[in-house]
């Protein structure tokens, strides 16, 4: 598995480098998803891309339990 990352820059300016794991489309949101692994903490954070490649907030708990779903498959997939 190769490793694309991305760098965020905070509201203070910090920047912070995170891992991507995976990307996908959900038919039930008509939206595009990315979930990232933040290695400085161990954390799995997630977001909605848009056309234009820029990412923004979740905004519901059923999305949230779509992509909790969407995790448990890709560690499944990739045992882990």
């Amino acid at each position: 598995m190769g490793e694309e990352k991305i760098v965020f820059v905070d509201e203070n300016g910090s920047e912070f480098e995170l891992q991507i794991l995976f990307t996908y489309h959900s038919e039930n949101f008509n939206k595009n998803y990315v979930v990232f692994f933040n290695q400085d903490n161990d954390e799995l954070l997630a977001g909605v891309i848009d056309e234009n490649g820029n990412v923004s907030d979740v905004e519901t708990d059923e999305e949230y339990d779509e992509i909790d779903k969407q995790i448990d498959l890709y560690y499944e997939e990739n045992d882990q």
